[in-house]
Order: structure tokens, then C-alpha cells, then sequence
């Protein structure tokens, strides 16, 4: 695909045109996840929350954390298989350890909580696997605690044996000394022993010294071991479970929305490829013959709406300002009414509600004004019942209007103009029986039509020996500011442009 900018209020425009791909694409990407949504069974959260003092964190990790917070280990720890497997085991029914670590989750909220976070197919099941975990976790903890402090005031108490020998072992031998120095003073014994009673002492006191602080140090592990055994419990049991919110079981729907939006964004613009033709400028340069009317209308469908049209549509100034421009160019027969052909293409229901604006208006200047039908199909099904109704009835449109369908009906229609509807379709245009009369004009939506498709529409006109006065461009796009003119027939352009005075209209009188 050639590199180009895209004209986003062109895509916009067209989605618009477009919009039965754009709600069936949208509709499809909402319903798939909302199917999903529905299958998927219903999962609820329950959340305990757990106090671990960093002391009882640091000693349950064997005194070290790999990033110096204890609460970090501690997360690590409630969704480790130490806590998960006897925690699935307690509950009913039973959780294996790889479907408890898909379940629970654990986060640290503020210094020394761990939030513990786990979901269930029930209310009941989340909160008894969360507060499983929370109490397992603190039962490790406490046992780790207890069991480290437990080691470390052994190995304390055993120093402190080993001292307290050593420092009786000492007071037995400096006595010996003194008996031997008091027995025989004045002499070399007593001196050797008077220096020997000085190491003695020397080693007593500082074996006394590394007493008094080896108890210390059992002091002081007694007191934080029951701090800290203290500290670590459960402050918040689940008790009540969640289940997902509007928002989180209504944003895949949403999102899913958005891109079946976007395919159909995708759709437009890839048959925006095919050379559909939505400007004025376009359409006139290949049908070969300007522009001489265009008028924005609504999208008819059923026969109500088409009733409603013809019977209470109050034309406005410009409609039938531009009703008499076009009524200008027609040529004035010796005889009877004036008679206009519009062709229009099969499923174009805007063209033939922009007919029907025309034959509505023309009524509304007074002018005895019959429609034609002879030919029928999908985009003017509505049109074309509404028809049938008026006629079962025997009765007109609005005043001044009539409706007949086929073409035997032409005949009958002795108005003093008649609009005459033929529908051909683009990709095999054939004629009805039906030969065209009066002032030929095709009438088109713009963007629903390809240039191929308009080319063989007038060549199929052209081998009927016919020749189209004019176009009739509905519904055109808000940024065209084309016209719809021929910068190389400007003369041709003058001719259409140019436009004749109506005389107000008695009875079947011409218009000239």
C-alpha cells in the first residue's frame, strides 16, 4: 500500500456511512469477553494481615536478609512451600502447594506487616486459606525464634559453666598458694609462690570479668526471645471475601469494544482502497457531467419512515429554492407535463430519499407532482411498500403528490411534473423493459459507489442512447467543499449553472 496521509474525518465519515461493519465489529469484540466473563467462574479475595517484629524476621532468617528488610523475607517466606503445604493441609477441602502458590499472594504494607492475599471459587474457601497462612506463618516464625534462641542460650549457659569452673579452679589454687607462702615466709619458695599468687589473680579476675558478661549476654537473649515471641500474631483475620468489581468484570467488555472499534476503523480504511468516490469533484469528473444538486438526508428503511416523509417533511427554503433550479433545466413539452428520469443505484436508499425530497418539495411549491416506482429493490423496499399502502388506500401522499409504481403507471400519472424512479444495480446495470423519458439524471450517495462501478452504470446508459443531463449528489461529506464542476467543459458548466425563472405554477401550466 502506498504511503499516504490518512484523512482521519474522511475514515470517521465513512464509519458513519458504514456504521452496520463498525456495530457488528464493536458488537463482536464486546460479546466475546463478555461470554469469557460469564463462563469464568466467580473468584473472591479475602486478605489477613500479619505483624512480624524485624527481630523475629532477621532471627527466622538466620540473623541476615538478602536486602537488610525484614519484611521483604517475610513475604517471601508466607508463599514459600515451608508455609503453603501445611497451610493447604489444614484446610477443607485440602489445597496442594502449586495450586496455594497460585492462590495466595503476599505483599509487605508497612514496616513489620505482611498482607497476605488469597482467592477462592467461595467466600469461604478464601478466607480459610488466608488466615491458614497467616497462622502458619507465625508459628514458623515463633518455632524458628524459639528454636535459634533456644541454641544460642545453650552454647551462653555453657561458657558461663566453663567460666564459673575456671574461676573456682582459681580460688582453690591461689588458697594453696597462701598456705604455702604463710608456712615459709623469707624464703625463695615463698617468693616463687608470691609471684605465682599474682598470676593466679590475674587470671581469676578476668575469668570473672568474661563471667559477668557471658551472663549479661544471657540475660539480654532470655528478654528478646520473649519480646520478640511475643511480638509476631495475626492483627487482621479475613473474615469477609470480595468479589471482583463492576469495573474489573466490565474492562475486558470495554476493551474488547475498542478494538472490534478499531477493526472496523481498519475495514473502512482498507475499502476506503477500492476508489469509492465521496467527493462532488469526483463523481462529476468520471460521470463526465456536473453537479447540479445536493441535499443531505436521512437513512429510510421502514415503511413508517417513508410515510412519515411524504406526509409530514415540511420542505425548508433552500430544498425547494433548489427544487426550482433543477425544474429550470427541464425542457417544456408541447404537450402534458413535464417529465423527469433519476436512476439511482440498487441499495442507495439515500438516493431515492433525496427523490423523494425533490417530489416532496416540488409538491409543497404547488406543483401537481407524481413519483414514479418502476423498478423495485432492497434500498427502496420501504418506499415501495409505503406505495402499495397508499394505493390499497386510494389515497395521496400529501396534497399535490401521488405515488404509482411500474412503468404502465407513467401514463397514468398526468401530473403537471413526474418524477420517474429507475434503479439499476452498479455491478450488472441492465435496463428494465421501461425506456426512460423526458430530462435523464443519476442520483448517488456520495461513498457508495467505486469509479469502476459508475463506468459501467454509463456505459450501460450510453448504450441505451441515453444522456444524463445532470447529477443529484446525497448526502455529501461535511468537509467536501467541492462543487461538483468540470474545469474542462466550462461552457457545459455555464449551461447548468445557469438558471431560468419559474412563474408560479396553475394547475398543469409549463414552467418556463
Amino acid at each position: 500500500m502506498p504511503e499516504q496521509r490518512i484523512d482521519w474525518r474522511r475514515v470517521l465519515w465513512l464509519m458513519g456511512r458504514q456504521r452496520t461493519i463498525v456495530a457488528a465489529c464493536v458488537l463482536v469484540g464486546a460479546l466475546l469477553p463478555a461470554v469469557l466473563v460469564l463462563l469464568r467462574s466467580t473468584s473472591y479475595t479475602a486478605t489477613s494481615i500479619v505483624l512480624v517484629p524485624s527481630s523475629s524476621a532477621d532471627n527466622a532468617a538466620g540473623g541476615s536478609t538478602a536486602t537488610g528488610n525484614g519484611n521483604v523475607t517475610d513475604s517471601e517466606l508466607a508463599v514459600s512451600s515451608a508455609v503453603l503445604g501445611p497451610a493447604g493441609s489444614s484446610v477443607t477441602p485440602r489445597v496442594t502447594p502449586l495450586a496455594a502458590q497460585h492462590r495466595v499472594s503476599a505483599t509487605a504494607v508497612a514496616t513489620n506487616l505482611v498482607q497476605i492475599t488469597a482467592t477462592g471459587s467461595s467466600p469461604r474457601s478464601a478466607e480459610t486459606l488466608a488466615n491458614a497462612v497467616a497462622k502458619v506463618l507465625v508459628d514458623f516464625v515463633t518455632s524458628s525464634n524459639q528454636s535459634n534462641g533456644s541454641s544460642a542460650l545453650a552454647g551462653l549457659e555453657a561458657q558461663a559453666a566453663e567460666l564459673t569452673s575456671q574461676v573456682n579452679k582459681y580460688s582453690q589454687e591461689i588458697q594453696v598458694e597462701q598456705a604455702a607462702i604463710q608456712s615459709a615466709p623469707n624464703t625463695p619458695i615463698a617468693e616463687q609462690g608470691t609471684q605465682l599468687l599474682a598470676s593466679l589473680t590475674t587470671a581469676q579476675a578476668n575469668a570473672s570479668l568474661q563471667l559477668q558478661s557471658v551472663n549479661s549476654q544471657i540475660a539480654s537473649a532470655k528478654l528478646n526471645s520473649a519480646a520478640t515471641n511475643g511480638g509476631t500474631t495475626v492483627i487482621q483475620h479475613a473474615s469477609t471475601a470480595a468479589g471482583p468489581s463492576l469495573f474489573t468484570r466490565l474492562l475486558p467488555i470495554v476493551i474488547g469494544a475498542v478494538l472490534g472499534l478499531l477493526i472496523a476503523a481498519a475495514i473502512v480504511i482498507l475499502r476506503q482502497r477500492d476508489s469509492r468516490l465521496t467527493t462532488r469533484d469526483e463523481i462529476a469528473a468520471v460521470a463526465g457531467v456536473p453537479v447540479v444538486l445536493s441535499l443531505s438526508v436521512r437513512h429510510l428503511a421502514r415503511s413508517s419512515e417513508w410515510l412519515t416523509l411524504l406526509r409530514e417533511h415540511e420542505p425548508t427554503a433552500a430544498e425547494m429554492w433548489n427544487v426550482r433550479n433543477v425544474l429550470s433545466e427541464l425542457d417544456t413539452p408541447e404537450v402534458g407535463g413535464r417529465l423527469l428520469t433519476v436512476i439511482t443505484l440498487a441499495d442507495d436508499s439515500a438516493s431515492m430519499a433525496g427523490i423523494a425530497h425533490l417530489a416532496v418539495a416540488s409538491a409543497a411549491l404547488g406543483i401537481e407532482t407524481s413519483l414514479v416506482l418502476t423498478s423495485d429493490d432492497p434500498g427502496s423496499r420501504g418506499l415501495s411498500d409505503a406505495c402499495d399502502l397508499l394505493t390499497a388506500r386510494s389515497e395521496a401522499a400529501r396534497p399535490n403528490l401521488r405515488l404509482f409504481k411500474g412503468s404502465s403507471s407513467v401514463d397514468e400519472a398526468e401530473s403537471a411534473l413526474t418524477f420517474i424512479s429507475i434503479v439499476l444495480y452498479p455491478d450488472q446495470p441492465k435496463f428494465p423493459a421501461f425506456v426512460a423519458r423526458g430530462m435523464v439524471m443519476m442520483a448517488i450517495s456520495a461513498g457508495s459507489v467505486s469509479q469502476e462501478q459508475l463506468a459501467r452504470v454509463l456505459i450501460a446508459v450510453g448504450q441505451e442512447g441515453l444522456s444524463i443531463r445532470g447529477l443529484i449528489v446525497t448526502n455529501p461529506m461535511r468537509g467536501d467543499r467541492s462543487l461538483g464542476s468540470l474545469p474542462n467543459a466550462s461552457e457545459q458548466v455555464a449551461r447548468f449553472l445557469q438558471r431560468r425563472a419559474l412563474e408560479p405554477w396553475t394547475g398543469g401550466a409549463d414552467v418556463r
